[in-house]
């Protein structure tokens, strides 16, 4: 049981992805339906008002890809929330640990690349949370 991500959770680099991640007008997220519905309760919370998108549309495969829109506060508390899952006294197995540092590091890759100051700068790229990605 590591506690790699307790120093970043209160970090100025965490902060500042938070920032940004808030400014963004909307961000697509790639992964199965199974991974969203995991993702999805992850990213709730109990003291926020965010909704996040539903489920995937009756009949999806758990298997599927799905692409789920997200504007820049939804993406911020998602961030917020999945790096909070992978502190060991917050998420209940090493497997949803790990899942939320997947996510959680897809999403700041995602938002390391966002340069504030470019007024015509490029969209966000899309969050891609899938091993399979680039070797198919």
């Amino acid at each position: 049981m590591g506690l790699r991500n307790i120093p970043l959770k209160w970090s100025k680099k965490h902060r500042t992805r938070l920032e940004k991640a808030a400014g963004v007008a909307q961000v697509d997220l790639l992964c199965t339906a199974l991974t969203w519905r995991f993702l999805r309760i992850q990213a709730r919370s109990q003291f926020s008002t965010m909704q996040f998108p539903g489920e995937a549309k009756e009949g999806t495969s758990d298997k599927e890809m799905i692409r789920v829109s997200l504007t820049g506060p939804q993406l911020a508390q998602f961030m917020e929330r999945t790096l909070w899952g992978t502190l060991p006294m917050a998420a209940g197995t090493p497997g949803e640990r790990a899942l939320y540092q997947r996510a959680y590091d897809a999403a700041a890759a995602a938002i390391d690349g966002v340069d504030l100051s470019a007024a015509d700068g490029p969209a966000v790229p899309d969050i891609v949370i899938d091993a399979r990605v680039g070797t198919e």
